[in-house]
């Protein structure tokens, strides 16, 4: 199949220039770090470093080991952070992961002249850093919400201590002139449905990629999916993988599962960069280089065969095989459970807020990958609010509810 691709898509990493340090970066990974006595920092931070290293080695290899400790997933965002930020660590950048988390410490650092402002802002960090280090994208939320309230104007920002045996307790007292509100900041992370959606993709992709390799013919699968990922086989998109492979041309479907497109890889773009530069195997550049463009709101699974580059393992220097499957479910029930669980995140914000004040409750979600069509989302996330009764949820004061698009 042949598929035209614009110049402008061949671009490569600049060579000069790469010495530049971030120091917003440096200051919010300095001043939460300080946080931690130092000796068990140092002794954190190692066992990140090595997890990693390990990890890299068995990448190589075709072996996806866990990058990082799930336990101490604060240590592993400051971890990336830190290899951003430094040139000197900057090869050990996984853009994968580490596109996510440096414009989050970058956002910490340029605000942390407000956060040492606030009342409680360091007691919450070094909670984060000691005691949230499994769940830091919460804390970081709350420090974020609270420097953008002390950068608006509210003149009294303060985190509200968390008290044994009081349940009742919002994250935040914020107050200008005669006003004052009760905050309580939740972040909308992958409901248990889309987790398991995303899990029934990766099944999916893996068979389908099992044809692809056996085959030895490189391919390009593009499915949107009309019913829910739960209905369909683990082999739904492997058997059309197989009719596929028996044939010369491309492939097309639609069905009730939904509908979609197989075709050959087309090398041309990949081969072109990869003569001049290295590319993350998998990587949203690798998917763009294949598929002409990268949408951040669909998924994806890249699977194939690729020399390591020297120092850099996680690189290809060239590229041997390779399927891709992209994927989007339009099923009206799956975004429908979806927008459910949103409520539900709500309601459990709600019942936080106590009734001697306005309340409101900051809702913060991340509008990359997961099939997130953040249009549509947006807009059944509000239908659901506008039939949301605070009182339902154990809050007796008026309550105002927003939400942000990303951390």
């Amino acid at each position: 199949m042949s598929m035209p691709f614009s110049e402008d898509l061949l671009w490569t990493a600049q060579r000069a220039g790469q010495d530049w340090r971030d120091e917003d970066i440096i200051a919010a990974v300095e001043w939460l770090t300080s946080l931690v006595p130092s000796d068990e920092w140092a002794k954190r931070l190692t066992t990140t470093d090595a997890k990693f290293q390990s990890a890299k080695s068995d990448w190589a290899e075709g072996r996806r080991t866990p990058l990082f400790e799930p336990a101490d997933m604060i240590a592993w965002y400051v971890h990336q952070a830190r290899c951003y930020a430094n040139p000197g660590l900057r090869p050990d950048f996984f853009e994968p992961e580490g596109y996510r988390i440096a414009p989050v410490f970058r956002r910490l650092g340029q605000l942390l002249p407000l956060l040492t402002q606030i009342d409680g802002a360091e007691e919450r960090a070094a909670r984060l850093m000691l005691d949230g280090k499994g769940q830091p994208d919460d804390g970081i939320y709350e420090l974020l919400v609270a420097a953008a309230y002390r950068s608006r104007g509210w003149d009294h920002v303060t985190f509200v201590p968390e008290m044994p045996g009081i349940r009742k307790r919002p994250d935040l007292f914020v107050a200008r002139g005669r006003s004052g509100w009760a905050l309580e900041c939740k972040r909308a992370g992958r409901s248990g449905y889309a987790r398991e959606e995303r899990l029934k993709g990766e099944r999916m992709s893996a068979a389908a990629h099992e044809i692809s390799h056996a085959a030895k013919r490189p391919l390009v699968i593009m499915a949107c999916f009309e019913a829910e990922l739960s209905e369909l086989g683990d082999d739904y998109l492997s058997e059309k993988a197989e009719a596929f492979v028996g044939g010369t041309e491309p492939l097309e479907w639609q069905d009730d599962g939904g509908s979609g497109i197989i075709f050959d890889v087309v090398w041309e773009p990949l081969h072109h960069v990869l003569q001049k530069d290295d590319i993350y195997f998998g990587a949203s550049r690798m998917i763009q280089l294949l598929l002409g463009r990268y949408d951040p709101s669909v998924d994806y699974s890249v699977s194939g065969e690729w020399t390591p580059a020297k120092g850099r393992p996680l690189h290809a220097t060239s590229v041997r095989h390779v399927s891709l499957v992209a994927w989007l479910s339009t099923s009206d029930e799956a975004v429908r459970k979806k927008a459910k669980h949103f409520r539900s995140v709500v309601a459990k914000a709600a019942d936080q807020l106590p009734g001697d004040r306005p309340g409101v409750v900051h809702v913060g979600y991340e509008a990359l990958g997961g099939n997130s069509v953040d249009g549509l989302r947006h807009r059944l996330n509000a239908r659901e609010m506008r039939s949301f009764d605070p009182r339902t949820a154990g809050c007796v004061g008026s309550m105002g509810i927003t939400w942000c698009r990303s951390m």
